[in-house]
């Protein structure tokens, strides 16, 4: 009995301790994070093809020697750019030199001859004109007219004979003259020179050894095969935009090398050939851009270099574009998300279209212009901290062609804590382009 009455007693003060007890407030429900939006903008935007080629130039030489005779002397350096003219060679002179001489010395032989001729004509002339004058008549007389007359005839054919070999020895002077000259190989077109292909002391054979090659490098070719499929839609878009007349041959294209962002240089399709390889289904097209001296006089674009190439498909059209950091991929494809009118996530699968822009390397002391995300509200700053940034460069925009609507707030910041059906506190920023990132 004592151990039940006991047990009672216990349960008794339990009950009584327990209702004793102060119950603890629920923890309070944290705010929803808070998260940049904007909303996007639109702007004209192109569609372009992208295929792969390769630069060349536009112009190449063969350096050889039009005479034969041993290399003396080389006067470049390999692997620079030459003027239009600059000398490059010289071939040996001594035997030139002595045939031109030689040449001299007939003319001046040939010249004189003239002279002595000339003298004997006057002189035979007049021994005609004595004797026409002096003899009255017979036979004898006549006799004497007649040899004159030879005589003086046979003086000026000589005469003629030594003006034929003056007029050879003028011609074989200015031949030597010539071979003379040709002994100083000079640049026919202004371009880098590659490596000297004959060492100083070497034959050089007339118009057979190679001595070096020049190509023109301030303009280069880039050359790519487009397939028979793009090239259709192409003449298609011909036919009902506003581009030049292909047969102008003034199509614009852009040309990006290496590491480079984008397209950089702009050139235009200046050749495509006259048939559709059906080995491949391409056909090779090729444009032209310019290679100017950039710093230090350097250019940076060399023949055989890889390239990007984009042709524009269309004329621009406005389109949505967005900073592409607001995107996110997964196996649906490209998405995004957005906050609704409550203030919600929404998960949006988009279809992103061609790449508006991108940022350029940064270089010191130059700001360029650039897309930017502008708070337009910004909260004062707090007490004793720093004040909230209210500006951001974006690094990069594309084009949204279908998924988003113009009145979109999109998740440009805070995507970490963006739950799909989750509310988060948006806090609207705008997004600039560069020509108004500028006021």
């Amino acid at each position: 009995m004592r151990l039940i009455w006991t047990g009672i007693v216990v349960l008794v003060a339990a009950s009584v301790l327990a209702g004793c007890r102060v119950q603890k407030p629920a923890p309070p429900t944290p705010p929803p994070p808070r998260v940049t939006v904007i909303k996007p903008a639109t702007t004209p935007v192109r569609d372009y093809w992208v295929y792969n080629g390769y630069l060349d130039t536009t112009k190449s030489v063969e350096v050889k020697s039009k005479i034969r005779g041993f290399l003396a002397e080389i006067k470049f350096v390999e692997g620079t750019e030459v003027a239009l003219g600059a000398p490059l060679y010289t071939i040996d002179k001594l035997e030139y030199e002595t045939a031109v001489k030689r040449a001299s010395a007939e003319l001046l032989k040939s010249e004189a001859l003239i002279k002595s001729w000339d003298a004997q004509i006057v002189q035979a002339r007049a021994e005609l004109d004595r004797i026409t004058k002096s003899v009255a008549g017979g036979a004898d007389a006549k006799n004497e007219q007649d040899k004159a007359q030879a005589t003086l005839d046979v003086r000026i054919a000589e005469l003629k004979a030594a003006e034929a070999t003056r007029d050879a020895a003028q011609a074989a002077l200015k031949t030597a003259t010539i071979q003379l000259g040709y002994t100083d190989i000079k640049a026919k077109i202004a371009g880098r020179i590659g490596r000297t292909l004959v060492d100083e002391g070497n034959l050089v054979l007339a118009d057979t050894t190679l001595l070096a090659t020049i190509l023109r490098v301030d303009e280069l070719f880039v050359y790519y095969d487009a397939p028979e499929t793009d090239f259709l839609a192409y003449q298609k878009a011909l036919i009902k935009s506003s581009h030049p007349d292909p047969s102008g041959q003034q199509i614009g294209l852009e040309v990006g090398v290496g590491d480079e962002i984008g397209f950089p240089h702009a050139g235009v399709i200046d050749f495509r050939d006259n048939r559709v390889e059906t080995a491949t289904g391409t056909i090779r097209v090729r444009g032209r851009i310019d290679n100017p001296l950039i710093a230090n006089k350097v250019r940076l674009l060399y023949p055989g270099m890889y390239a990007r190439v984009r042709v524009p498909k269309t004329d621009p059209v406005p389109q949505t574009v967005l900073p592409e950091d607001c995107l996110v991929s997964g196996q649906e494809g490209r998405f995004l998300f957005v906050v609704n009118a409550n203030g919600v996530v929404e998960k949006r699968v988009v279809t992103v279209g061609a790449s508006v822009w991108k940022a350029p390397p940064a270089e010191p002391g130059k700001v360029p212009p650039s897309w930017v995300a502008v708070n337009p509200n910004p909260a004062p700053p707090e007490q004793g901290k720093p004040p909230v940034p209210t500006r951001r460069t974006i690094k990069s925009v594309v084009a949204i062609t279908a998924g988003l609507q113009p009145d979109d707030r999109v998740i440009l910041e805070g995507l970490q804590q963006a739950r799909p059906g989750a509310p988060v506190t948006p806090e609207e920023w705008i997004m600039t382009p560069p020509a108004e990132a500028k006021k």
